[in-house]
């Protein structure tokens, strides 16, 4: 009886799954790609490193309207170190993505140093157990000219880079990113570190820690405008308690150094864990770099004020640029948003300020010279403001761009060429 009822039981099984099947396969409805195309957010290139006397593989990622924007554009770039920085690539572009298009923060450059696990020889001071020493991996030294006097210019001279740099280091890559604070302080504008409570402790001697370190960089640095992020998800730490104490006594010996020129923070990341981490200490540490109320100017605000709407804005942004220690322009162009040039142009002109429009439509066409929706509002505005000639002149100028690129708007130009004639 047994026997016969195992048997049913197989079979009804194999019914059960081989409809199921069945209904999969025999299904009627069909689908149409048209077509498909991979979405690319970067790019990986080889550097021939005659300083090391290797081939450096780095992945970069560049702000969406880098192509567009003018020669005059520089960016802010962000390093993400060694094997973590590769990880951690995507995740990180995503958050500068996002970030600077909603003003967060400046349109910046991502690169990953994947190789960058230089080292010296460094002493654990009990903070791993298991292992006295790490190290040494690579040069330090070397690895410290090769960005300085190779990688540096290359993306300066490619990519439009500036000299404000951040170095980000995750766990154990964090080991070079603190090299390079002890060791170059002014290499880096901001040094930002996730789950490296550990390493601080451990130094470059056996009993110094790598807190004294810093602080002694710190008292020689004649750098300015200088960031240092030090954060740990609290899964990480609840039992460590030298990593507490780690924490504590890096916060107790920079308080003295805290002021205009250098800022920094620590701290612990509430239910998080290690690597979990990382997405809340990078917004934490970019709100450090960049703070909302400084970086998040309301346009309409800013052209109510007396005076001429360009020159508030450029006031604004004059004083955001001494502030962080490099150039910031206003928005040329921001998706859904009131805060860009291309809407207070329109609204200048909805408002009849046709003289203020002029200005504001030619600063965003001069930072995207490739856009003619730009160019096209710099047009109109010359029209309403009463300079016929040179209205023309941009129109016709337009007009043989938009023939040129098969513009979907070419119409629109056309009729308004028209009726501008």
């Amino acid at each position: 009886m047994l026997k016969h009822l195992s048997t049913l039981f197989i079979i009804l099984l194999t019914t059960a799954s081989s409809y199921a099947f069945s209904t999969t396969q025999d299904s009627t409805k069909t689908y149409s790609v048209i077509d498909s195309s991979p979405i690319n957010i970067g790019e990986q290139i080889t550097f021939k490193s005659e300083v090391l006397g290797t081939e450096e593989v780095i992945n970069i990622y560049l702000p969406d309207d880098f192509e567009q924007s003018s020669s005059t554009m520089t960016y802010p770039i962000i390093f993400i170190n060694n094997g973590h920085g590769e990880q951690f690539f995507h995740a990180l572009t995503g958050i500068v993505k996002h970030l600077s298009n909603v003003d967060r923060m400046p349109k910046s450059i991502v690169v990953s140093l994947n190789s960058g696990g230089h080292i010296p020889e460094i002493f654990t001071n009990g903070m791993w157990t298991a292992r006295e020493k790490i190290g040494p991996y690579g040069n330090p030294n070397k690895y410290l000219k090769h960005l300085e006097s190779e990688l540096f210019p290359y993306l300066e001279e490619n990519y439009r880079a500036n000299k404000h740099r951040s170095i980000i280091g995750v766990s154990g890559s964090s080991l070079f990113p603190l090299y390079s604070f002890t060791h170059a302080t002014n290499m880096f504008s901001a040094h930002l570190f996730l789950a490296a409570s550990d390493m601080i402790g451990m130094g470059y001697k056996k009993g110094e820690t790598i807190i004294d370190a810093m602080t002694n960089a710190l008292r020689n640095t004649t750098s300015n405008n200088k960031f240092l992020y030090v954060a740990d998800a609290d899964d990480d730490i609840v039992d460590e308690a030298q990593y507490i104490k780690n924490l504590a006594s890096l916060n107790t010996k920079l308080l003295p150094y805290k002021g205009s020129n250098f800022n920094f923070k620590i701290e612990s990341i509430k239910n998080e864990r290690h690597y979990d981490a990382f997405l809340k200490a990078m917004l934490s540490a970019f709100e450090l770099m960049y703070p909302e109320k400084e970086w998040a100017p309301k346009y309409r605000e800013l052209i109510k004020l007396p005076g001429d709407a360009m020159d508030n804005i450029d006031a604004r942004y004059k004083k955001l640029s001494q502030d962080i220690g490099f150039e910031v322009l206003p928005n040329a162009n921001r998706w859904n948003s009131v805060n860009s040039l291309s809407f207070i142009a329109s609204k200048l002109l909805k408002d009849g300020r046709y003289k203020e429009a002029v200005r504001v439509a030619q600063r965003w066409s001069f930072y995207l010279p490739n856009s003619l929706d730009a160019q096209f509002t710099f047009t109109k505005a010359l029209e309403k403001a009463g300079e016929h000639e040179k209205a023309i002149a941009q129109h016709q100028q337009l007009m043989a761009q938009a023939v040129k690129e098969k513009h979907p708007r070419l119409n629109e130009f056309k009729q308004a060429l028209k009726q501008s004639k």
